[in-house]
């Protein structure tokens, strides 16, 4: 995998697209945005669409890996929430002084994933006929995650040194790939895995926990009120659906 891109360019090159994609329009001049990690991408449009319903507030989404996110938000991205596939993001902004009120939200499992009706084995990628996806492990939580779980078990660089790693930019991506046959597998979450159907199989590591925080000096109301309601009862329940649990302490 040649990475040709700088991460300075790739950072400014999502805000340009931030731009483009999300214009503003007089009907949403003054809405508050939260930026996700791509693994929460299905449950976070349910969950905003539900809050509009009960509150009658709307929240504006970006979805990406959590690292882009972060430095974004670094650079001055105007996000108002951020939530992230894992700890270390969000403690990044806080120490950065960029985010507050940090906590863990919710936590979902890695699972190795397929198009196939039959639940993949684990030992799939010891097949050199396979190609497998993950999401980038600088920028992706549980792109790091599934190369801490290819390392332990001594494949990682097996995949690599036989070019058939797939380095996705999120988990999304990585599941793509697999579902349009540029990887026979992805390890992805459990979050993504029932957006795209299929099968899978949990991988034996500890499920990752997400974080978020309020993003400093942006004064949001909504955001804070939107923030809270994602430990209501029924943000509750649509995370268990989605494949989340709530956080174990």
């Amino acid at each position: 995998m040649k990475r040709i891109i700088p991460e300075h360019f790739r950072v400014w090159a999502g805000l340009f697209m931030l731009l483009i994609f999300c214009p503003v329009t007089p009907g949403s001049a003054h809405a508050e945005v939260f930026a996700a990690a791509a693994s929460l991408q299905p449950v976070m449009e349910k969950i905003s669409q539900e809050f509009e319903r009960e509150k009658g507030i709307r929240m504006d989404a970006v979805f990406a890996a959590s690292g882009q996110l972060a430095k974004q938000i670094e650079m001055g991205a105007p996000y108002d929430l951020f939530l992230s596939a894992d700890e270390k993001w969000a403690r990044y902004l806080e120490k950065k002084g960029k985010l507050e009120k940090v906590r863990p939200v919710a936590e979902c499992p890695l699972v190795l994933w397929w198009e196939s009706a039959e639940d993949p084995s684990l030992d799939l990628v010891k097949d050199k006929r396979i190609r497998v996806a993950i999401a980038d492990p600088e920028v992706a939580p549980y792109g790091a995650l599934a190369k801490e779980y290819l390392e332990k078990i001594g494949e990682y660089e097996n995949l690599n040194n036989e070019e058939r790693l797939i380095i996705a930019g999120d988990v999304l991506k990585a599941g793509l790939a697999a579902k349009s046959g540029g990887a026979g597998a992805a390890y992805i979450p459990l979050s993504i895995a029932k957006k795209l159907e299929g099968s899978w199989t949990k991988v034996p590591m500890p499920p990752q926990r997400l974080f978020g925080g309020i993003v400093k000096d942006r004064d949001a109301l909504a955001a804070l009120v939107f923030y809270d309601y994602l430990l209501s009862p029924p943000a509750a329940e649509l995370f268990r659906e989605a494949g989340f649990e709530p956080v174990q302490d």
